[in-house]
């Protein structure tokens, strides 16, 4: 009876040792894959000013119209709402 015990926990702890050992060697292939995939290609190099200019400039956004001209309230609506504004004086000013 005793041997069958000791074969089933030698067994269970090569189980558990080969189990730990795939986990190791997946976690191992994980980073090096995450490792270089986070690695970007150099972009390539300028070659000539006109490349220089094309890669440093911005396109020109052209904005015609102002949208919301003239429809901005002048008064701020806080001031218009609050009705305790005259109410209430601070002593210390």
């Amino acid at each position: 009876m005793q041997d069958v015990y000791n074969k089933l926990v030698e067994s269970q702890k090569t189980n558990l040792i080969k189990f730990g050992a795939i986990l190791m060697a997946l976690a191992v292939l994980g980073l090096v894959f995450w490792y270089y995939s986070a690695r970007k290609k150099a972009p390539e190099p300028v070659k000539t000013a006109e490349d220089a200019i094309k890669a440093i400039s911005a396109p020109a956004i052209d904005v015609k119209s102002n949208p919301i001209k003239g429809k901005v309230p002048e008064l701020n609506p806080i001031d218009r709402a609050n009705p305790f504004k005259d109410t209430y004086k601070n002593p210390f000013e």
